[in-house]
């Protein structure tokens, strides 16, 4: 009966709070940077929602990864990105007006990005306990009601009680920190001989999509004529995923807390290799400011 009532009444309650205090950051001008700033973002969104899932699935190919975790995988993949990749990007001085821009869109379209990429894994991994018929539609009401309904009435606070939302930025931050720690906490004392009987199987597959997805993330809009700043914001983006909604899909929509445990454990790792490129990108950002003053 605990179990029930986490999974389907306090983990959607939370996510939802936690969505609306995302809508609470974002204004309408953080979309209507797709006109002003088109190439950025679109490299940016070209980025997460087409070369990231694809890593997702190439990854969960090269480690034969079992269907339960290939899945598991490929959800992360095609996560939007969240409050945390915000945050390291502000510590690392990066662009944070794309940072948000980036955030705000990914989030708005999780509703079709997730079903899609997970109809597909299904068809491509699911066997035995997995070979069902994956409910797109059903999934895509779900995940607009635990992300999408609840970031727009977030903007709609905003517009209204701009005030309310700007005071409300530090204790909500502190909620989203405390309350994803204890589910991760939670899960991985709940599946503690699954991550010691497989974690040297799956550990290394998502640290691998990790590093990659921060590569591809930097080098795409690089090799595309972005600046260092935007790359660089662009690559933390990419590589760091939402894994909060990533953990409630699992559990909540797919009823499946196994498939919450990668999501868990990157969520450790990826502040990993998230502050370490936010330092380097710290300190490379005032000399990439003096290279472009004196051209």
């Amino acid at each position: 009966m605990q179990e029930s009532i986490i999974s389907n009444v306090i983990l959607p309650l939370a996510i939802a709070v936690i969505m609306v205090t995302l809508g609470m950051t974002l204004t309408v001008a953080d979309f209507r940077r797709i006109v002003v700033q088109p190439k950025p973002v679109f490299i940016g969104l070209f980025c997460q929602m087409i070369l990231l899932p694809a890593l997702g699935f190439a990854v969960a190919g090269l480690f034969a990864l079992p269907a339960m975790y290939a899945i598991s995988l490929v959800l992360l993949a095609v996560s939007p990105d969240g409050a945390t990749s915000n945050l390291i990007i502000h510590a690392g001085d990066g662009d944070r007006a794309l940072g948000i821009t980036l955030t705000a869109i990914t989030n708005m379209l999780a509703f079709l990005t997730i079903p899609f990429g997970l109809s597909i894994a299904y068809s491509m991994y699911g066997t035995g306990a997995l070979d069902i018929d994956f409910p797109v539609v059903d999934t895509m009401i779900q995940v607009a009601v635990i992300t999408l309904i609840p970031t727009l009435v977030g903007m709609g606070i905003r517009q209204w009680k701009p005030q309310f939302a700007e005071n409300s930025k530090r204790w909500s931050k502190a909620f989203a920190t405390v309350f994803l720690f204890l589910v991760i906490l939670a899960l991985i004392i709940q599946n503690w001989d699954v991550i010691v009987r497989d974690g040297p199987r799956f550990a290394p597959a998502f640290i691998l999509l990790n590093i990659l997805s921060l590569v591809v993330g930097y080098f795409t809009p690089k090799l595309l004529g972005i600046n260092f700043v935007q790359s660089m914001t662009i690559a933390i983006e990419t590589g760091l995923q939402n894994s909060t909604v990533s953990i409630t899909v699992a559990i909540t929509l797919l009823n499946n807390n196994e498939m919450a445990v990668i999501p868990g454990l990157y969520a450790i790792w990826m502040y990993v290799t998230g502050f370490a490129l936010a330092f380097w990108m710290a300190r490379r950002s005032p000399a990439q400011a003096v290279e472009r003053a004196a051209a």
